[in-house]
């Protein structure tokens, strides 16, 4: 073998090992980021208590009504209907999905009636079930506080949309037209 020949396999050598070192990194990377997504997904999945901590499932719900598995699920605290009831596989054929805003947020220890076409929808909160949540009640919901008519209900919902929902109840008398007087008259009825 000349030293010309010796040289283009020493270079061919050089590349494939390179080659190989790009390759076996290359699926190194792949199964590595395969491994993560199926540890995260594994990990949101586990119902133990200390583990619901570590993901952040810090609220459970309680489905019932026109769903295919009614129970109660274990949800991130920014969770909102539609993704309990996708935990509970999904809506019947018989559920009145205009009577629902599936895009609401939920709370811990709400209990969700998914009524069925022609039922009344009920939809309580443990230990509060005639109190109206300011963050998410509707139009006329509020309305049907004392003291509350569309302006103030209007107002409501222009001040939780504003300032992103309310964090205490003292804020509802950043609201226009609500006084001490009006907040006193609402604050047995109201939650947050």
């Amino acid at each position: 073998m000349d030293k010309l020949d010796r040289n283009k396999i020493l270079y061919i050598l050089i590349v494939l090992v390179f080659l190989g070192v790009f390759w076996g990194w290359y699926h190194f990377k792949e199964n590595y980021d395969a491994t993560i997504r199926v540890t995260d997904s594994a990990t949101v999945n586990k119902t133990d208590g200390e583990d619901n901590q570590a993901v952040q499932n810090d609220m459970m719900v309680h489905i019932t009504g026109a769903v295919n598995q009614p129970g109660v699920v274990s949800l991130n605290q920014d969770a909102r209907l539609i993704e309990a009831i996708e935990m509970v596989g999904g809506l019947t054929a018989a559920a009145d999905v205009e009577s629902l805003n599936l895009a609401r947020k939920l709370q811990d220890e709400e209990k969700i009636h998914i009524p069925a076409i022609g039922e009344v929808s009920k939809t309580t909160t443990a230990g509060e079930s005639t109190k109206v949540n300011l963050n998410t009640a509707s139009l006329e919901e509020l309305k049907k506080l004392p003291g509350v008519g569309d302006v103030i209900a209007q107002g409501i919902i222009d001040y939780r949309e504003k300032n992103g929902g309310f964090r205490q109840l003292d804020e509802l008398k950043n609201v226009t037209r609500i006084g001490d007087k009006i907040f006193d008259a609402l604050s047995e009825s109201i939650t947050i």
